[in-house]
C-alpha cells in the first residue's frame, strides 16, 4: 500500500463538503482500517502535526503537545499521541457499538473517526496560523468534529437511532477517560526526565 495524494485529497474534500455521498460510498466499498490508514488517516495526522507545529512556531500561535520541549520531541510527541487517539477511539466506539446493539467492526470505526477528525486536523493546522484566537479555530474544528462524529456512526456501525446518544455520550467520556491516561503516563513521564 502507498500514499495516494489525489484520494487523499479527494476524500478529504468530500468529507468536508459532500460528507454523506463521501460516507456512503467509502463504507460500501468496507476497506480495512490498514488501507484508511495509509490513504486518509496517516497523512491528515503527519500534515495535522507537522504544519500546526512549523506555523505555531512561525507566528508565535499555540501548539498542541511539547510546549517547552524542543521541535523534534514536540513532533514525536503530537505524532505519538494522535496515533494512539485514533486508534484508541475507533476501538472504544467499536466497543460500545456491540454494547449498544450496533455491528462492531474496528475497520468501519477506524473510517468513521478519520472522516469525523478531518474537519479538526484542518482547524488546527489554520488555527496555529493565527496567534491568540487560533486555540478557537481549532476549537471550533472539533466541535464540528464531534458533529460529524455523530451523524457518521448510525452509518458506519448501523447504531439503532434509539440508542444513538447513550452510544456517543459513553464513548465520547471512556474514550477521553482513556486518551487522558495514556497522555498522562507518556507526557507526564517525559516532563519528569
Amino acid at each position: 500500500m502507498k500514499i495516494d495524494l489525489n484520494k487523499t485529497i479527494s476524500l478529504t474534500k468530500g468529507g468536508l463538503l459532500d460528507r454523506e455521498n463521501t460516507w456512503r460510498g467509502y463504507f460500501e466499498s468496507t476497506p480495512d482500517w490498514k488501507e484508511t490508514a495509509v490513504s486518509l488517516t496517516a497523512p491528515l495526522i503527519l500534515a495535522n502535526v507537522l504544519l500546526s507545529m512549523v506555523f505555531s512556531r512561525m507566528s508565535g500561535g499555540f501548539v498542541s503537545y511539547g510546549i517547552g520541549h524542543g521541535f523534534l520531541v514536540a513532533l514525536f510527541i503530537g505524532l505519538v499521541m494522535a496515533v494512539i487517539g485514533v486508534a484508541l477511539f475507533a476501538f472504544v466506539i467499536n466497543l460500545m457499538a456491540g454494547v449498544f446493539d450496533g455491528k462492531s467492526d474496528f475497520s468501519r470505526a477506524f473510517a468513521a473517526v478519520t472522516f469525523a477528525m478531518i474537519p479538526a486536523w484542518l482547524a488546527g493546522i489554520v488555527g496555529a496560523l493565527i496567534p491568540w484566537v487560533g486555540v478557537f479555530v481549532a476549537l471550533a474544528g472539533g466541535i464540528t468534529g464531534l458533529v460529524f462524529l455523530y451523524q457518521i456512526l448510525p452509518l458506519a456501525l448501523a447504531i439503532p437511532e434509539q440508542k444513538r446518544v447513550m452510544h456517543f455520550v459513553s464513548s465520547i467520556v471512556l474514550g477521553i477517560a482513556l486518551e487522558m491516561m495514556i497522555g498522562f503516563l507518556f507526557v507526564g513521564g517525559s516532563v519528569s526526565q
